[in-house]
């Protein structure tokens, strides 16, 4: 993985060149966020980003976007917001990665169904109904680290097959050092070895802060077969919703890098914990937090 150790904090679109052009970035990575969650994103060259696009916006075809636009009102503008700027932890070729906002290139609004927009709606509305003035958001997103994942539907079958090497059921297996497996809900935490992942997830906790998130801790959760858990420092919701982005791509890519799958799929095991997604919630008005009361 590449080392950053890069984020645009307080970033203006010539700060963020500037940081790029450091770090020997080539290419920039525009992404943002479709109806149903899933980061997207296209590249352009180095050489033809400029501080232009935070102005003008880079235009793509909304039409091919789950749940954005019909065919015959596809153009769309991504607004990159350079406060979002960090150097990929996890791609070979140094690139310059920006969350963008939405656009409608004829209107010049934002974009109803942008997923941030929707956000800074909600920041906003917060502040208009006088009840708080800023919100805070700390989610514990758990997930599971496989060795092998298969899975079919066709004209004669239809199956899925998971595997871990931590996974209680190879107990019985001809593997070397078979004896540290943690049992069904038995996961929460031991040390090494039975705990088998510690060093993986702690080259995720390095290349979540090579993306700019503070990170507070990272152990393994309940369950066998490595259920993980990596907590993210709080932050404002539409700062928060970023991070979420950047916390499961560098998760995935991680564990890709080292020959695992990462799923936050909800349930993949039976008998044994699902994956949850827990969020601390607090409303703060001039400096108080208005869920904290003294008994």
């Amino acid at each position: 993985m590449a080392k950053s150790g890069k984020k645009a904090d307080g970033a203006t679109p010539a700060s963020v060149l500037k940081m790029a052009r450091d770090a020997g970035c080539q290419v920039v990575d525009v992404r943002f966020t479709d109806l149903p969650g899933t980061w997207q994103h296209f590249t352009v060259s180095m050489k033809e980003f400029s501080e232009a696009a935070f102005e003008d916006g880079l235009g793509f075809d909304g039409s091919s976007i789950r749940g954005f636009q019909a065919i015959n009102e596809s153009d769309m503008l991504l607004m990159p917001d350079a406060s979002t700027a960090f150097v990929d932890p996890c791609l070979k070729v140094p690139t310059l990665v920006i969350s963008c906002d939405i656009k409608d290139p004829i209107s010049g609004k934002w974009y109803t169904r942008d997923p941030r927009y929707i956000a800074r709606k909600a920041e906003a509305y917060l502040l208009k109904s006088g009840l708080a003035d800023v919100s805070y958001w700390g989610p514990e997103a758990e997930f599971f680290i496989f060795n092998n994942v298969r899975f079919d539907q066709n004209a004669h079958e239809g199956y899925y097959h998971i595997d871990s090497e931590e996974g209680i059921w190879n107990s019985g297996k001809d593997f070397p050092n078979n004896g540290f497996r943690p049992r069904h809900k038995e996961g929460y935490f031991p040390v090494p070895p039975v705990d088998r992942l510690q060093d993986l997830r702690s080259r995720i906790l390095l290349g979540l802060e090579d993306a700019g998130i503070q990170v507070e801790v990272q152990h393994h959760e309940v369950g066998t077969a490595g259920q993980a858990e990596i907590d993210m420092h709080y932050g404002t919701l539409v700062a928060m919703a970023d991070n979420v982005m950047k916390y499961k791509y560098v998760v995935r890519n991680v564990c890709n890098e080292h020959g695992y799958t990462a799923t936050f799929m909800p349930k993949p095991l039976f008998g044994d914990n699902g994956s949850g997604m827990h969020v601390h919630q607090s409303l703060w008005k001039n400096g108080t937090n208005l869920f904290f009361g003294k008994g």
